[in-house]
């Protein structure tokens, strides 16, 4: 059970909220809750097709990333078709497949890094597909444009697919190295985003795909036993988050800038975090269950990463920057008492 009042810093959540428009969106639903949404979501996949620039029939939308995850695991698997994930990467590829009972090739990080080498091989191999997490959760690093080339590239030549998690991307700056490109140019390859990230509606739970007609085709189909499983007032609050830039732009800045102060001091205080193009930071330390649980009592909620794969960590989301100046100087002190211990 959280602590009252709690400090959320363990599940990358947007400090600042939503868009003031979302709140009027969802209040204009409320009075329609008793008829069912749209089971399509056509004016959603409408809205995020004219924002990246592709056709609608390229749009998959989903109860949240990790319903699309598994619908897309379900889509792609196929007799000796291997899934490729990294260790210590998000868990919700890993639930997938094993709800399904798949089995997966799993390649370890190259330091912080996504084993892009590894990676590729085992696409020109054929008989497999990738999660990519880009940029990558817990580590915040993220791959250069000749990286994400080198994977599409591998997927042709093998004849499989590339699936690119970007659900940090909007927090990676103008430079970032997206996919979407090779998407819009009929490459091998779909991206995953989100809106519960920096759009700031986590609790409302509305991911999406962009891909491939065919393949989204096969992820729609496996909607058909879940009907309306993004509800009408999700729908509404994404469709009005994604339209006003001008707000996913200020809090992204200010969230950034945030992150950049806060591994700054973590740094001169002798507790140098990875260098992070997400909402959130990788912080080394040499006992994380008894460091997060020191947290916990003083009221801030980290991320243990050793359940994600990469032991001795704590992944610690960006709040306000009043909330993280009160963090570190609890984080110093829980640190320096697990060390002294």
């Amino acid at each position: 059970m959280e602590p009252p009042r709690a400090v959320r810093l363990h599940t990358n959540e947007n400090p600042h909220g939503p868009s003031p428009t979302v709140a009027a969106a969802i209040a204009a639903e409320a009075a329609r809750v008793h008829r069912y949404p749209d089971g399509d979501a056509h004016e959603l996949v409408e809205a995020i097709a004219v924002h990246h620039g592709v056709d609608t029939d390229q749009i998959s939308v989903g109860n949240g990333v990790d319903e699309v995850i598994l619908l897309l695991t379900m889509a792609l698997r196929a007799p000796g078709v291997t899934a490729v994930v990294t260790d210590g990467t998000f868990r919700s590829y890993h639930e997938s497949l094993a709800a399904l009972s798949d089995d997966a090739d799993l390649l370890p990080l190259d330091g912080y890094q996504v084993p892009v080498a590894a990676i590729a091989d085992r696409l020109r191999r054929g008989s497999c597909y990738a999660f990519v997490c880009n940029p990558h959760n817990p580590a915040g690093t993220t791959l250069s444009r000749s990286d994400v080339a080198d994977l599409v590239a591998a997927a042709e030549e093998g004849g499989s697919t590339v699936v690119l998690d970007e659900a940090y991307a909007e927090y990676a700056g103008p430079g970032f190295a997206t996919a979407l490109p090779h998407v819009q140019r009929g490459g091998p390859v779909c991206v995953l985003r989100t809106f519960a990230k920096a759009y700031g509606l986590a609790g409302l739970r509305v991911g999406y795909l962009v891909g491939q007609p065919e393949l989204v085709a096969r992820v729609n189909a496996l909607h058909r036993p879940l009907p309306y499983h993004v509800n009408r007032m999700a729908q509404a609050a994404a469709i009005a988050a994604l339209a006003d830039q001008d707000h996913l732009w200020r809090t992204t800045e200010e969230t950034t800038a945030t992150r950049d102060w806060f591994a700054a001091e973590l740094a001169a205080a002798g507790m140098p975090a990875v260098a992070s193009s997400a909402n959130f930071v990788l912080v080394p330390v040499p006992d994380p269950a008894a460091a997060r649980a020191a947290l916990q009592l003083r009221g801030f909620l980290v991320r243990d990463t050793t359940g994600m794969g990469l032991p001795h960590h704590l992944r610690v989301a960006i709040g306000t920057r009043e909330e993280m100046t009160a963090l570190l100087a609890a984080l110093t002190g829980a640190v320096s008492r697990t060390v002294a211990a």
